[in-house]
């Protein structure tokens, strides 16, 4: 008797040692407080368009793989669908805390058998779907060995509604449904408010096994019915809560059923098992807008907060009349063969995009090169370089020399550039600037640059957020050497519209975190690049391209009842073909090439232009996005003045262009003052700080009276320099 006692003290200190050393190993590990501290419910993030309307959702991730879940507030969802979920998961709940001493009998029970669901609490289950939510395929024992305690905490930070809360905003409910709004969704096609008694009873029964039980109706329908009797029973219900439950004819998504007048189920049918999985997008709105403010919202606030945690509302700039203005615009468009396009539109003064098209309709792809695809703006270039000029004094009627230039470049055949106009051919005279930039020339353009500055011009480029290819050079005046994505364009074109300011392309206006907490707003990042006179001046010129040369320019891009100013950009075997431009309200751009940077042809084999092939595009875009709202031109500053000049020379004509001119000299830090209206019939304003010159193009040397036309060539040069050019 006394080696049989000693054996049973034995065997009980050694199981105490045993348990008390897996209590040890199971609960060593557990989350710090600070877990507590920081809970958080992963959920889906909402894209909103600015009038509110959703466009898209972006699904969090846990265990890698996306669940679709909208969290709510207890005070979101029906009263009679709490009840049945509470009743069936954890009647006591509001009598525990956190464990339950009759379900943890029981539990013991239900482990053995292999249900890791059996005995749990609503507590030890918002524990287990949030800190253990790795130990999913953890032993049972052990892991209940960990809920307990974490429960028990749990219960002392939090109340009972918090965790009720926190429950069914977690709890998967089957497919990529997490939280009972999904589940609503999913299910009934409503939300969690408009939930009746006999849908929240069918909810809380598909719980323990919501894939298989949603298979299976009829068994559904019996488990059911004896919950309703259950709560009647306890008093959750009354006899005729429970009796219209029963009679309501339940019919979830994706099933056909019939049900007599006694709410019997007669026969059901599943007919769609996807109907209850719920899209990633609400609707494929702007499919690379919204892959733009994805990644914007991954760079800003990390992929962890993104789809770790989510729950983001995100409001947007984008307007969805202009974006189907923008989608139909690029539909069927007569495109160079395997050409691919983008475009772009801003609100000029903020920034916001208001439409966005990354790719030829059809390609379906992730490369969104509205934003990503930096290329060479060719003679989309050229306003920058010109407005460079202007604030230097220059005018819309000073003149450079559209005749053949050289200069020294030791990666040119021969160590000499020739730069040349893209039609071959030049005036051999002086032309004004705004002619200049009408015709697209390139040689006014290289002078322009040589005269004002490399430098300079490197450097406002940049401002405007070209991107250049080593220091600036001559090259960079017609876009050799300087790339800009089309949103960047278009960010950039604004400054001539909106009192000379680059504005960055916004995508997002706010967020808020699941709370409601505006955790972001963008700041005014606009940048100065030109004062409000020479951005208008830049805005008259661009005006010029469209209207000076008659019926010839006209047509392609000219709105009736409208004010629109743009410019073309082609780069060298029409790899890359621009459009930019504005009318009241809205700045766009339109770029189309290869993905692959080769020449890109017609169906008929020849070489496209921009001046062809973009302005139809842009101008079907414009028209239908700005239908219905305000005309007329940008307001134009006060200091400036008209005068009609001839084109070509600049003189003052009566019957000459109008152009804008400023009243009183426009002076920058480092140039010299300036007239700023035309002398004289015979002399148009000239910048002091450079002179042109005749050159011969065989010496380098200033041309004599003997030099013959054709070897003579026009260089603006610092009147310092002149003598340089001297030659014995």
């Amino acid at each position: 008797m006394r080696a049989a006692g000693m054996l049973f003290l034995a065997a009980l200190f050694g199981g105490l040692l045993a348990g008390g050393y897996l209590f040890y190993s199971a609960t060593r590990d557990l989350p710090t407080l600070e877990a507590f501290e920081n809970l958080r419910l992963t959920a889906t993030s909402t894209l909103y368009a600015r009038d509110g309307t959703p466009i898209a959702t972006i699904a969090s991730v846990e265990d890698g793989r996306a669940v679709n879940r909208t969290l709510v507030r207890l005070s979101d969802v029906s009263p009679a669908a709490i009840s049945a979920v509470v009743f069936s998961e954890d009647k006591r709940f509001y009598e525990h805390y956190g464990v339950d001493p009759v379900r943890l009998v029981g539990a013991l029970y239900y482990i053995a058998k292999g249900d890791l669901q059996g005995g749990s609490t609503i507590t030890t289950q918002v524990v287990k779907q949030t800190l253990l939510r790795e130990l999913a395929n953890e032993r049972a024992l052990e892991r209940k060995l960990k809920e307990f305690p974490l429960a028990l905490e749990l219960e002392r930070r939090y109340s009972k509604q918090e965790i009720l809360e926190m429950y069914l905003n977690v709890v998967p409910w089957g497919g990529n449904a997490q939280g009972i709004q999904a589940a609503a969704e999913a299910y009934f096609g409503k939300d969690p408010a408009a939930l009746t008694l006999a849908e929240g009873v069918y909810l809380a029964q598909l719980i323990p096994g919501p894939n298989p039980r949603y298979f299976d109706l009829k068994s559904s329908r019996a488990r059911m019915k004896r919950q309703l009797e259950d709560m009647v029973a306890e008093g959750w219900i009354s006899q005729a809560q429970a009796d219209a439950a029963w009679k309501q004819p339940l019919i979830p998504n994706g099933w056909q059923a019939k049900y007599d007048d006694k709410g019997n189920l007669l026969w059901a049918k599943l007919v769609d098992p996807s109907a209850r999985v719920l899209p990633e997008l609400v609707k494929n709105y702007a499919p690379h807008f919204v892959l733009a403010v994805r990644a914007e919202l991954e760079k800003r606030f990390g992929k962890e907060k993104l789809y770790g945690e989510g729950g983001l509302q995100v409001y947007t700039s984008l307007d969805l009349k202009m974006q189907e203005a923008a989608e139909r615009a690029v539909t069927g468009a007569r495109l160079p063969i395997g050409a691919q396009l983008a475009l772009a539109a801003l609100d000029p003064q903020t920034g916001q995009v208001l439409a966005m098209v990354g790719e030829k309709p059809g390609t379906g792809g992730q490369f969104n090169r509205a934003t990503q695809a930096w290329r060479s703006p060719g003679s989309a270039i050229k306003p920058f370089v010109y407005g460079t000029a202007l604030e230097n004094g220059w005018t819309q009627a000073t003149t450079v020399p559209d005749a053949p230039v050289e200069f020294r470049d030791p990666s040119q055949p021969g160590g000499v550039w020739r730069p040349k106009n893209f039609s071959g051919r030049f005036l051999n005279q002086p032309v004004t600037i705004r002619y200049a930039l009408d015709q697209s020339l390139n040689l006014p353009a290289i002078r322009t640059a040589d005269a004002v500055g490399v430098w300079k011009i490197g450097e406002k480029l940049k401002a405007a957020g070209f991107r250049l290819a080593g220091n600036a050079n001559l090259s960079n005046a017609i876009g050799g050497g300087a790339e800009i994505t089309p949103v960047g364009l278009a960010g950039a074109y604004a400054a001539f519209v909106n009192g000379g300011y680059r504005v960055e392309p916004v995508l997002i206006t706010r967020v808020e975190d699941a709370a409601g907490r505006v955790i972001y707003q963008p700041e005014d990042n606009r940048t100065l690049l030109f004062t409000p006179q020479v951005a208008y001046l830049v805005w008259d010129m661009l005006k010029g391209y469209v209207y000076d040369l008659g019926s010839r320019s006209l047509a392609p891009v000219a709105i009736p009842g409208r004010v629109v100013g743009g410019k073309t950009g082609t780069t060298n075997d029409a790899t890359d073909l621009w459009f930019a431009g504005a009318s009241r309200g809205l700045v766009a751009a339109l770029w189309i090439g290869r993905d692959d940077h080769k020449p890109q042809r017609l169906p008929n084999g020849r070489e496209p232009s921009s001046s062809l092939v973009n302005p139809p595009i842009w101008r079907a875009f414009m028209e239908e996005a700005l239908r219905g709202r305000p005309g007329g031109d940008f307001p134009q500053p006060s200091g400036l003045v008209a005068r009609r000049i001839d084109l070509i020379s600049g003189n003052p004509s009566p019957s000459g262009i109008p152009v804008l001119f400023a009243q009183e000299p426009i002076r920058n830090q480092e140039a010299a003052a300036t007239s700023s209206l035309p002398a004289s019939p015979s002399t148009p304003a000239v910048p002091a700080a450079s002179q042109t010159v005749a050159l011969d193009r065989l010496t380098g040397c200033l041309a004599g009276p003997d030099t013959p036309p054709d070897r003579m060539i026009y260089r603006q040069v610092a009147p310092e320099r002149v003598d340089s050019y001297r030659c014995p």
